[in-house]
């Protein structure tokens, strides 16, 4: 698939800019972009299918825009570059696997392509096709484009489930040496949770701020519910005072109120803290104070860093493999397959 810029709702189609080439056969163009395109020509041939100069541009030219929105000068000029060059390749790979795909039966049926038309509007908080179609016309496609790259993406989805996601084996002992080899990726500060009330102590009246603190304290460690107490007890000169979980890391508070945040286990009430701003009651929900995350913690992360790291791998080697096999003939060179860079 393309892997260039994406598009916003490309995105939720394909993990990179959504593809307009259908899964069998040359699509048409969506219409030509400004300053003309030349339609039809015959970029590549594979095995016994066109890769037309009208897909590369229907394809490339939401890229292109996208491109043009985010990036001026070299970078723009770099990204453009390197887009060009990877998208004959990408329309190439696809198209072979398309072509097994359909060698297979693994071809989606109406119902499956119209289902994941259906979630594609859900995840776009589209309540409608008209609302739909104003979406696609933002992004500057059509619905038929969708349904021909959702059918692609289905039925390579399947083919590649079956040739590379299964043979794919994964032992705990793999997973073990990843995590033992790489602790500088799992090194995390250390953290607490904490609930907070501020008790202010105005001229003269220290000791009944304290006295209230420790009210406010003892009803906490018999079980009350915290907000009710910190609504109850806390300044509020201010406005009312915050009952959320605050996460705090070493270094970000005062000294005494750090050690009372880090010096209590999950679920404890500290000691009262004194400080210029008043008396602080404290409860901690939450302490992390290992320096390296557990490998139960990152574990599924791990597997699924490594598992990705296979099936690329595969991939590679397996899409190798069928351009190996298949007669493929390039008629037109990257740099000359014309998409509008200069006015997309």
């Amino acid at each position: 698939m393309w892997r260039g810029a994406g598009l916003t709702l490309a995105a939720a189609l394909l993990t990179g800019t959504l593809p307009a080439q259908a899964a069998s056969g040359a699509s048409q163009p969506a219409g030509p972009p400004a300053g003309g395109m030349v339609l039809d020509r015959v970029v590549a041939v594979v095995n016994d299918e066109a890769v037309t100069l009208s897909e590369i541009q229907e394809e490339g030219q939401p890229v292109v825009r996208r491109i043009f929105q985010d990036f001026v000068g070299e970078e723009r000029e770099r990204r453009l570059e390197d887009a060009q060059k990877r998208l004959l390749d990408d329309l190439i790979d696809r198209r072979l696997m398309s072509q097994v795909a359909k060698r297979e039966g693994m071809l989606p049926s109406a119902a499956e392509i119209a289902g994941a038309i259906e979630e594609l509007k859900r995840n776009n908080n589209a309540t409608d096709d008209a609302q739909f179609r104003a979406l696609l016309r933002a992004e500057g496609l059509t619905l038929e484009q969708v349904r021909r790259t959702v059918e692609e993406r289905l039925a390579i989805g399947r083919l590649l489930a079956r040739q590379i996601r299964s043979t794919i084996i994964l032992n705990e002992d793999e997973l073990v040496q990843s995590y033992q080899s790489h602790q500088e990726k799992y090194k995390r500060e250390p953290l607490a949770v904490i609930r907070h009330i501020l008790i202010p102590v105005p001229p003269g009246g220290d000791e009944a701020a304290r006295t209230r603190a420790e009210e406010a304290r003892a009803k906490i460690q018999a079980g009350a519910d915290f907000a009710e107490v910190a609504r109850q007890y806390a300044d509020s000169t201010s406005g009312a005072p915050s009952t959320e979980p605050m996460t705090v890391h070493r270094g970000e508070l005062a000294p005494e109120i750090e050690a009372a945040a880090f010096g209590q286990p999950p679920g404890g009430v500290s000691p009262l803290v004194r400080t210029e701003a008043g008396w602080h009651v404290i409860k901690v929900e939450r302490v992390q104070t290992e320096s390296v995350a557990s490998y139960a913690e990152v574990r599924d992360s791990i597997r699924d860093q490594l598992f990705q790291e296979k099936f690329e791998a595969k991939r590679k080697d397996w899409l190798a493999s069928l351009r190996a096999r298949a007669f493929i003939q390039v008629l037109m060179q990257a740099e000359d397959l014309g998409v509008d860079a200069k006015k997309p």
